[in-house]
Formats: structure tokens, sequence, C-alpha cells
């Protein structure tokens, strides 16, 4: 009987190494376009027309803010796709036309807009982002989600983040499963989303708060580890692993500097994690290139 229970636990065990081992994880940054990551993340004179290829050289993944602002044209879209490689991947965040500002009422014809003008990414794009502010609340909202899932691009995969308590719960989670929708897992220090999955998508968003100044953008100025080891737990548990589809993003408010919090999770996880101080090294005493005055930023990860 001991020796079956030995087996038992050895074929269990075995299981969950050869899960773990096919684990589809992506690790990356909400956004790339940030002036506190030259020197630092980006040699000093790279013009930042080519910080996204730069960037790709490094993560598996990007997550775009600049879609919550507006939509992009097809031109600029297929940009992303040829400065990165076939293997490299995008999250997207739905317009805020339509999430914050129509409620998602009355939304079709900005969709559809969304939708075309996305289609070069297709093939690359893991989930899009509907991030809803915290005015919506479930008993407010819950019907013009429903209807707007309806009119959803079945070509692409989708999440929820929500602000509000009020969305937590067996309803919204059950309706998320019917349409495998991911419930995004978003680590802000005002609202922490439950660990529930609903999709074969795992998508968890290190936000933190807006303690940290964009000046100080590019070094680590809180400790958040013992954070991330939390949810690394939660990552190897079973269950989350059977998903084989995690993605996870570092916003520069989490700790101050995203593609650090990146490599340090990938290390706590006993994953290779990217080195870029040798890129840095060898540019360091190269001239700096003019950059334009445009950067994105990740004011959308808070309350508006």
């Amino acid at each position: 009987m001991i020796i079956n229970l030995i087996y038992n636990f050895v074929d269990s065990f075995n299981i969950l190494i050869t899960i773990y081992n096919q684990l589809n994880l992506y690790v990356g940054c909400s956004g790339w376009s940030y002036k506190g990551w030259m020197g630092t993340f980006y040699p000093s004179n790279l013009e930042n027309k080519n910080w996204l290829s730069y960037y790709s050289k490094f993560f598996r993944f990007v997550e775009v803010d600049s879609t919550f602002y507006s939509i992009p044209s097809r031109f600029i879209v297929r940009g992303w796709k040829e400065k990165t490689p076939d293997d490299f991947k995008f999250i997207l965040k739905f317009p805020k036309k339509i999430t914050h500002d129509n409620k998602m009422q009355d939304v079709s014809k900005d969709l559809y807009v969304f939708f075309k003008n996305l289609e070069p990414l297709v093939d690359k794009t893991i989930l899009l982002l509907i991030q809803l502010p915290h005015y919506l609340t479930a008993s407010k909202s819950f019907e013009a989600f429903e209807n707007m899932v309806k009119k959803l691009d079945s070509r692409f995969k989708y999440a929820l983040e929500v602000r509000d308590e009020s969305w937590f719960n067996g309803n919204l989670y059950d309706f998320l499963r019917s349409n495998n929708i991911a419930l995004t897992w978003s680590i802000r220090d005002e609202l922490k989303t439950p660990p529930i999955i609903t999709s074969d998508q795992v998508y968890i968003r290190f936000i933190g708060d807006r303690s940290i100044n964009e000046k100080d953008f590019g070094k680590i100025v809180k400790d958040r580890n013992k954070e991330m080891a939390e949810y690394i737990d939660i990552i190897n548990d079973k269950a989350v692993l059977e998903n084989q589809n995690v993605s996870i993003a570092f916003n520069n408010h989490f700790a101050g500097f995203g593609p650090e919090s990146a490599s340090t999770f990938l290390k706590l996880m006993d994953k290779p994690a990217p080195e870029w101080s040798k890129e840095i090294e060898q540019n360091k005493n190269n001239k700096t290139s003019s950059i334009e005055n445009r950067y994105q930023t990740s004011m959308s990860d808070f309350s508006k």
C-alpha cells in the first residue's frame, strides 16, 4: 500500500512538472515608451522609433496602453507588427471612448473600427483588455457589458478588469466562463482582484499605486518581492498551470521600474531572466540622439 502511495505521488509530481514545463508564460511591461528608461533600459543614444524593437529583444510581450486613449490607425498597428519578432505578443487596451465615455452603450461603430484597425495584429494578440472605470458598478453596467460581449470579434480573446468590488460575484464569474473571458487579476494598493480563473487565459497586472513620480521611473524605489512571491505560489498551483497561458504585466508605478520588476519576477520563478546591462554599457559613451517629446503614459491604470 505504501509503495502504491509513493508511485501515485511520483506520478502526480511528474504530471505537475510536465504541466509546469509546458506553461506558456509571458512576462513583460505595461507600455514601452518611457523617458525614465533612457540610460537604464534603453541605451541613451537609441531613438524612440527603435524602442519597441529593442524592447522585444528582452521580453516576449507588451501591454499597449496607448490604445486606451485613441483607436490606432492600421498603419501604426502594422508598424508594431513589423518591429517585433514573429513570436512576440501584444495585449491591447480597449479605447476609453467605449468603456469610459460611452459606458459600453451604443458602441457598435467604435468596436468595428477598433477591430478592423487591429487586424494586422490578430495572430500576435494574446488578449484585448476591457478596462472598466471605478464608477461603473455591476448593478449599473452588467447588462451593458453583456450586450457588448455579443458584439465582440471572435478572432480575438478578451480579459475584463474592474475597479469596483461589486463585480466580484458568482454571476459575473459564470458569465465570463461561458464566454471564455479572463477576469484580470489586478494588484493595486486600493483594490486587489480575487484570483478567480474564468477562461483558458490568466492575466495578472502588477499596478501598485500612484505614489511613485514619473521622474523616478527607471529605478526600483519600492521592495515588492513579497507580493510577487505570493502570486508565484498561486501560479504554481495546478489549477493555474493547467491553463497553460499566463501573461503578467508590470507597471512602473508598482515598484518604479517595469523591466526590472519583470526580470526579478522571472528570477523568483527560476526562469531565465533578460539582461540588458551589456547593451547599456556598450552604448554609454555614445552621444544621445534626439528624442521626440511623445511618451506613452499609464494614467489609465488608475481611477478616472
